[in-house]
C-alpha cells in the first residue's frame, strides 16, 4: 500500500517521471549502474546492519539523491545518515500530500525531513538537562541578522516567509543563507538547522 502511495505521488507530479520498483538492495545494486537514477526512495529498518549498509550505500552513490522511509527514527541514527549525505527522511505515516512535497523538494536538489523528526532533534538537543549543567552556546561568528535567519529556519520558515518577517527581499535572504552556510561549512538549510541543534546556537525559548 505504501509503494502504491509513492506511485500515486509520482504520477501526480507536474513533470513526467519514470520509476522502477525493486524489492530489495540486491536488485537495486544490480540495476543502479544500468538505470542511473536521479533519485532513490529506500525503506530503512532500524537495526544496526541495515543502518550500516544504508550508510555505505549513500556514501558510495553520493551523486544520487537518496530519500529514506522509516516507521520510526532515532535522533542519533538520523544525524549519522545526514552526515553521510542523505537528502531526506520521511515517516511511513506521512500523508500523500507530504509524500508528494518531499519527492518534489528532493528532486529539485533540496532536503526534506518529516517535521516530527526535526522537532524531536530540537527537543532532545536544546532542552537543558535536569541538573542544569547543559550550557547554551552561541556562534559568535554569526551576525545578529544571520542568527535571526537561523532561528526562523529552525521554526520551519521558508525563504518568502523569512523575507516578510524581516522586511527584506527574498534575494537578500538567499545571500544571508549563503554566508551562513559558508561560515558553518554546511551545504543546505538542513545543515544549518542541524548545526544549530548540535552546537546550541538557538535557545529553546527562541523557537516558541
Amino acid at each position: 500500500m505504501f509503494r502504491a502511495g509513492i506511485k500515486q505521488a509520482l504520477t501526480s507530479m507536474k513533470e513526467r517521471v519514470e520509476c522502477t520498483e525493486l524489492l530489495n538492495l540486491t536488485q537495486l545494486m544490480s540495476q543502479i549502474e544500468i538505470q542511473q537514477p536521479d533519485m532513490i526512495l529506500m525503506n530503512l529498518e532500524l537495526d544496526e546492519n541495515s543502518i550500516s549498509i544504508t550508510e555505505q550505500f549513500i556514501k558510495k552513490y553520493d551523486k544520487v539523491k537518496i530519500m529514506l522511509f522509516a516507521t520510526r527514527m532515532e535522533d542519533e541514527v538520523l544525524l549519522r545518515l545526514i552526515d553521510c549525505g542523505v537528502y531526506g527522511c520521511l515517516l511511513r505515516s506521512a500523508e500523500l500530500s507530504e509524500l508528494k512535497l518531499a519527492i518534489e523538494m528532493v528532486m529539485s536538489s533540496q532536503c526534506y525531513f518529516s517535521p516530527q523528526l526535526v522537532n524531536s532533534l530540537l527537543l532532545h538537543r536544546l532542552i537543558p538537562s535536569k541538573n542544569g549543567t547543559k550550557k547554551i552556546q552561541r556562534e559568535t561568528m554569526l551576525t545578529d541578522r544571520e542568527l535571526e535567519i537561523v532561528k526562523l529556519l529552525c521554526k520551519g520558515c521558508d525563504q518568502q516567509k523569512i523575507a516578510e518577517k524581516l522586511f527584506i527581499s527574498p534575494r537578500t535572504v538567499d545571500a544571508h543563507k549563503a554566508n551562513i552556510m559558508s561560515k558553518l561549512d554546511v551545504k543546505s538549510t538542513t545543515g544549518i538547522i542541524l548545526h544549530a541543534i548540535k552546537h546550541h546556537v538557538i535557545k529553546l525559548e527562541e523557537l516558541t
